[in-house]
C-alpha cells in the first residue's frame, strides 16, 4: 500500500507545470532619501561645500530662498553627486542678514494682501522701479527726492502746504492755455534788472 501512494504522489508531482525561470534584474528603489546634516565651509576653489563631503557639488534646492553661509548647520539631500540644501538648521552668525537668492530665476509674490514692516528702513538697489498701482498713498515725516530729470505728468494736480511752500530754480517758466489765478492777502513782485507786464488788456486797482 505504502509503495502505491509514494508511486502515485511522485507521478502527480512530475506532472505539475513549473514556471520558466528568469534572470531579470530588479531595480533596488531607496523609499529613504538619503538626508545629511553637516556644516557649510568653503573648499579649496573657493566655493560652497558640506563639512564632511568636500567632494560633492553644493546646490541650493528651489525652495530653499535663504542663501547659506558659512558655518551654518544645514539639512541636505545627497543625490548623484550632488548636496542639495533643503533647510537652514542654525546660523553661526544669527545677527547676520538673511539673503533670499533665486539665482537668475525671477521672484514674484502673489498675494491679496502683502505688508512689510520695518522700524529703521527700507531700502532698494536697481536699475529699473517701476509701480502700476490705481491708488498711491505716501505718508512720511520728511521725504527726499533726488533726481537729475523729474517728469510728472496729471490729469488733474492738487498741492496744499500749510506752512511755506518754497521753490528755488534759476529759470522757471509757467505756462497756461487758459486763465493763470495768484490770489493772496499780501502780494509782492521784484526784479533786480528788468521787469516787464505784457497783455492785451492790464487791469489795475
Amino acid at each position: 500500500m505504502s509503495e502505491l501512494i509514494s508511486s502515485l504522489s511522485s507521478h502527480s508531482a512530475a506532472s505539475i507545470p513549473r514556471p520558466p525561470r528568469t534572470h531579470r534584474r530588479v531595480r533596488r528603489v531607496h523609499l529613504v532619501p538619503n538626508i545629511i546634516t553637516d556644516r557649510v565651509q568653503l573648499n579649496e576653489d573657493g566655493q560652497l561645500c558640506l563639512q564632511h563631503h568636500v567632494e560633492i557639488t553644493l546646490v541650493t534646492a528651489a525652495s530653499c530662498l535663504v542663501q547659506p553661509q558659512i558655518g551654518d548647520l544645514v539639512s541636505a539631500v545627497l543625490c548623484q553627486r550632488q548636496a542639495f540644501v533643503t533647510a537652514i538648521l542654525q546660523r553661526l552668525q544669527p545677527e547676520a542678514p538673511l539673503i533670499l537668492n533665486s539665482g537668475n530665476v525671477p521672484m514674484h509674490l502673489l498675494a491679496p494682501a502683502l505688508e512689510i514692516h520695518s522700524p529703521e528702513r527700507v531700502e532698494i538697489h536697481t536699475g529699473n522701479f517701476s509701480l502700476l498701482a490705481r491708488t498711491t498713498r505716501w505718508v512720511a515725516k520728511t521725504l527726499h527726492q533726488v533726481a537729475d530729470t523729474l517728469l510728472v505728468r496729471a490729469k488733474h494736480a492738487y498741492r496744499q502746504v500749510e506752512n511755506t511752500d518754497q521753490l528755488q530754480a534759476r529759470h522757471i517758466s509757467q505756462q497756461a492755455e487758459q486763465s493763470l489765478i495768484i490770489n493772496s492777502q499780501i502780494g509782492s513782485l521784484n526784479a533786480s534788472a528788468v521787469l516787464r507786464i505784457d497783455g492785451g488788456q492790464i487791469h489795475m486797482g
